[in-house]
């Protein structure tokens, strides 16, 4: 590490401490909010495969149930070089956060396998899934009911359909929900239209919300409405991509993009699916032509501090720390990524007054998507279907009332269009609810959401009980 910069808590400490706070705020039934704080199950295991040339390897795996106040427990599959026990435990305890504030009824989990997918071929990563899959089935630890991951950092549908396929072959004659075993399938494996899209959605429903909002705009010396706001997007993964196509369809104006080793800046505005195209095509923004600015390397980090309304992180964790925090030139942060913002450096955010919409309400449209496959699967039949007949019978009302003829109306809602419909109100009540907390209590947006979901979960355990 570089001496010359301080050095922080890592990803499990800080998520704790801002729970902390959260749980100040609550301010009762410490040993409750104690329990809560703390991952029910943390398993670390090894698995091994047959590499193509026949040399046999050993990988370390790991899977955290943060929480079981409801079930089945919901969380990431990642295959990451830096993977470990405490990286998962605090995605985990981050996804129990989420499922608490945006009241989603599934617990808090996390887990893969620690190594670089990009080492391996296609079919060397099927058996590393499989394997996985095996070993938690094995464990009793993976299931409808138990806990159902998803796709993560290094793993994709393809590795999901490999999941559910594994589990169905070992459980498949004697469980009827085995599909349902995790979510982020292709559709044609029980799959949900709207996936890749819904993470970036949330982000920009979520800035819209809080945009329209009177009292938070004038706290924050913003202007209401996204149109023609100035935007910094740091990452062009799945998370950047469709943040940043939302928000320029919305009338931003994307005036940088940043991602590891390059960089683009224009006040004037970027051509934000003519930036994306380029990058895909050269896999750099070195030389990209249509930019009065460009970076590269470490300097591609530039481009964070120039002047904007509104910086997305939608990259890395701790993008934002008390080393670059001070350099920041920004009236809002959005996070997309998970943990972009370490605890010192949003203290010092809360300080000067830079609103920061924190990560476990913006980046939580995955969930719902997920939240939808899985009903999906368990129901057996799709979304479109479980709500025909009632919107049939509610449009032909409708059109009566209306004096027009109920034989001219359309098909019903497509699944995308469920999904998103209620991505829109559930950001939209939630939001809501996260500033009302946080004005009333004299709180951070964050810790108003530490609160909130703190306080669903106690509920929770309190009124299950915890004697038996």
């Amino acid at each position: 590490m570089d001496k010359t910069q301080l050095e922080e808590p890592d990803l499990l400490q800080q998520v704790r401490m801002f729970y902390d706070d959260g749980a100040k705020a609550v301010g009762k039934d410490k040993p409750v909010l104690d329990y809560i704080r703390e991952p029910n199950a943390i398993i670390k295991f090894k698995l091994s495969i047959i590499r193509d040339n026949g040399a046999l390897e050993t990988l370390e795996a790991y899977r955290v149930h943060h929480s079981c106040h409801n079930q089945p427990c919901k969380g990431g599959f990642r295959l990451a070089p830096d993977l470990s026990s405490d990286n998962a435990e605090a995605l985990a305890f981050l996804t129990t956060m989420k499922m608490g504030l945006c009241d989603i009824p599934f617990g808090g989990s996390c887990g893969g396998v620690k190594c670089n997918p990009k080492d391996y071929s296609k079919n060397e990563l099927e058996r590393i899934v499989r394997r996985y899959t095996l070993e938690l089935s094995r464990k009793g630890l993976i299931g409808p009911s138990i806990d159902v991951p998803e796709p993560d950092m290094g793993s994709d549908t393809q590795m999901m359909a490999y999941m559910k396929d594994t589990f169905q072959l070992l459980y498949g004659n004697r469980e009827i929900n085995s599909s349902a075993v995790c979510t982020g399938k292709p559709v044609s494996q029980g799959g949900i239209e709207g996936r890749d899209e819904a993470w970036g959605l949330s982000v920009c429903h979520g800035i819209q919300e809080f945009l329209n909002h009177e009292a938070f705009c004038k706290k924050y010396g913003l202007t209401p409405g996204l149109k023609d706001k100035t935007v910094v997007l740091q990452g062009l993964g799945k998370m950047g991509y469709w943040a940043g196509k939302f928000i320029a369809e919305a009338g931003a104006k994307i005036i940088g993009v940043m991602v590891s080793t390059s960089a683009v800046y224009d006040p004037a505005g970027l051509n934000f699916e003519d930036v994306v195209a380029y990058y895909r095509a050269k896999g750099t923004l070195a030389d990209y032509p249509k930019a009065t600015e460009k970076f590269t390397g470490k300097a591609s980090v530039e481009v964070m501090y120039k002047k904007c309304d509104i910086f997305v992180p939608a990259a890395i964790e701790r993008a934002v720390n008390v080393n670059n925090v001070d350099k920041l030139n920004t009236k809002m942060i959005a996070e997309a990524a998970n943990g972009p913002t370490t605890y010192f450096a949003q203290k010092m955010l809360d300080y000067k007054g830079i609103a920061v919409i924190p990560d476990f309400l913006l980046n939580t449209g995955g969930i719902v998507v997920s939240y939808f496959e899985w009903l999906k699967d368990i129901k057996h039949v799709t979304l479109g279907r479980l709500l025909k007949g009632w919107e049939k019978k509610t449009r032909s009302g409708l059109l009566e009332l209306a004096g027009k003829d109920p034989k001219t109306q359309s098909e019903g809602l497509t699944e995308k269009q469920i999904v998103f419909t209620t991505i829109d109100d559930m950001l939209h009540e939630t939001a809501n609810k996260l500033f009302e907390v946080a004005q009333s209590n004299n709180l951070s947006l964050r810790t108003a959401g530490y609160k909130i979901a703190i306080e669903r979960i106690q509920k929770m355990y309190e009124e299950a009980g915890f004697i038996i």
